[in-house]
């Protein structure tokens, strides 16, 4: 099914020095998040809120987004295999390296973007409603970078759509060609993500446009939680790469994207006013003291 699209990871080369590699990966990504914020900045108009607040945002976000999946990566991967992986700073940081963990990026720019949000002023919960579907589609045109880095993929299948995988890009072990012949397909993984990705975009998408009106701010957020969290902890099952909690097949990843999904449960109930907000919950009735009389005292 996917045998022949097969692409050079590397899209070009910029003739800096000994050639600097522009790959396929970093552009998809690129396009993604472009397409997601055209969308935000049209979808945050029509709640009353400023597209270019919201871009001046964007690129901050981003930036402590990448931050934070780099960091998140390199604190799992040094939780479930410790030892001297990462020497210097630049090893910690250098994304090009490979390896982030989006579910770390998305907290890192969710703190971030609120910090940004307090600091001018603007509502927070009109603009969490449009960064969930700008995630999901960004996140999806993303994915088939993945696949032309041959990534993301699950365990071995007898299924049609399964993918092949060069030696030098299976990771143990399926780098062993004696078990695993060339020959053997693998669950495509990022194409399972990229549907439930696509698909969560056109339902939130859905969603704003018919309830943006009846539905309080916040709520469309709290679906995309619920949605991102619970379909990424399935995901997981598939994702042999990800480190693990012994010999579980439970990851780190997984347990993060439940707690997502949690908080998105807990937020939409809020929002629809079948659970108290803190704030409510802490207000207390004040009856009014009763009065002395003769007869009392």
């Amino acid at each position: 099914m996917f045998d022949a699209l097969q692409l050079d990871p590397v899209a070009f080369t910029i003739p800096i020095g000994e050639g600097l590699a522009i790959y396929w990966y970093g552009i998809l990504i690129a396009i993604g998040i472009a397409i997601g914020a055209g969308w935000a900045g049209r979808a945050i108009e029509k709640r009353g809120e400023s597209s270019d607040q919201l871009y001046n945002g964007l690129l901050i976000v981003v930036i402590a987004g990448y931050v934070f999946a780099r960091l998140g990566y390199v604190l799992q991967d040094e939780i479930a295999n410790p030892g001297p992986q990462y020497n210097t700073l630049w090893e910690v940081i250098n994304l090009r390296a490979g390896g982030a963990n989006i579910l770390w990026g998305f907290i890192g720019a969710a703190v971030v973007g609120l910090i940004f949000l307090r600091w001018q002023k603007l509502s927070f919960w009109h603009y969490a409603d449009v960064a969930g579907p700008t995630l999901l589609i960004a996140q999806a045109i993303g994915r088939w970078g993945n696949f032309i880095n041959q990534e993301l993929y699950g365990p071995p299948t007898t299924a049609s759509w399964g993918l092949l995988i060069n030696t030098p890009n299976r990771i143990a072990p399926y780098n062993d060609l004696v078990t695993y012949p060339a020959e053997t397909r693998f669950n495509p993984t990022l194409f399972y993500e990229f549907l439930a990705l696509l698909i969560g975009f056109l339902l939130l998408t859905y969603l704003n446009k018919k309830y943006q009106e009846q539905w309080k701010p916040g709520t469309l957020f709290s679906i995309f939680l619920i949605w991102w969290g619970a379909n990424r902890a399935w995901i997981e099952l598939f994702r042999p790469d990800q480190p693990k909690l012994g010999e579980t097949l439970i990851s780190f990843s997984m347990i993060l994207s439940l707690g997502i999904a949690g908080v998105g449960v807990y937020l939409l109930l809020q929002r629809l006013g079948i659970i108290a907000t803190t704030a409510a919950s802490k207000r207390r009735v004040h009856k009014p003291k009763r009065q002395r009389t003769a007869e009392t005292e």
